[in-house]
């Protein structure tokens, strides 16, 4: 309570919040270029090349935000928080990108849960991109933050019923090889990877408005 009020009162640069909502934009377009390798086959590549150009500049976000993290004397909330949340959210983008190497790598047919898991991740991204802005004012958007971690939650929890379901066709009588099987629960797991990620930082931010509110 009393470092809260400390902050507070305190004069501090608000370089944070600026910092997650521009990592959290570059989520959503990263999200619909990975969308895009799933949807657009035939330019698969160029939409790749696209997510690794995204990446590489919320790789800058990214190191920017680690390097105030030790310039800045008052943080919003605590450091080892931010380092989490900037991390956590570089992260989603870092699996879209390998998410989309084993696309590419084991060109298997593109399934319709496939494309239902990679829309759940855009829309989970856009919710991270319309929530960051709420941490300029934890307290008071703490019912806010509330209702972007359920809705966070939920589309989680579709894409793991799409996951299910792509796998119970893939695994549920199927007649294709144990290798072309392997090969696509690996694509499977690799949007898992992201969507579960998406949960996390969601998770994360709840335990911050906890600490603060």
């Amino acid at each position: 309570m009393l470092l809260n009020l400390f902050r507070f009162l305190m004069p501090r640069d608000d370089v944070f919040v600026p910092a997650f909502a521009a990592q959290a934009a570059k989520a959503v377009e990263a999200a619909q270029a990975f969308r895009n390798v799933l949807a657009d086959a035939a330019n698969a590549e160029a939409h790749h090349e696209t997510l690794i150009r995204i990446e590489r500049e919320a790789d800058e976000v990214n190191r920017t935000t680690v390097g105030s993290i030790h310039r800045v004397f008052i943080t919003p909330f605590d450091r080892g928080d931010i380092l989490a949340l900037t991390n956590g959210l570089d992260d989603i983008i870092d699996l879209m990108k390998t998410g989309s190497r084993r696309i590419l790598l084991y060109r298997v047919p593109v399934m319709p849960p496939m494309l239902a898991m990679a829309d759940c991740i855009v829309r989970a991204c856009e919710q991270l991109r319309d929530g960051m802005p709420l941490l300029s004012d934890i307290a008071g958007n703490a019912a806010r933050l509330a209702a972007v971690r359920d809705a966070v939650d939920a589309i989680e929890s579709e894409a793991d019923r799409a996951l299910q379901a792509g796998l119970d066709e893939v695994f549920g009588g199927a007649t294709t090889s144990p290798g072309h099987k392997l090969m696509v629960e690996l694509v499977y797991e690799g949007i898992e990877a992201v969507a579960d990620r998406c949960e996390d930082i969601v998770d994360l931010i709840h335990g911050i408005v906890i600490e603060q509110v």
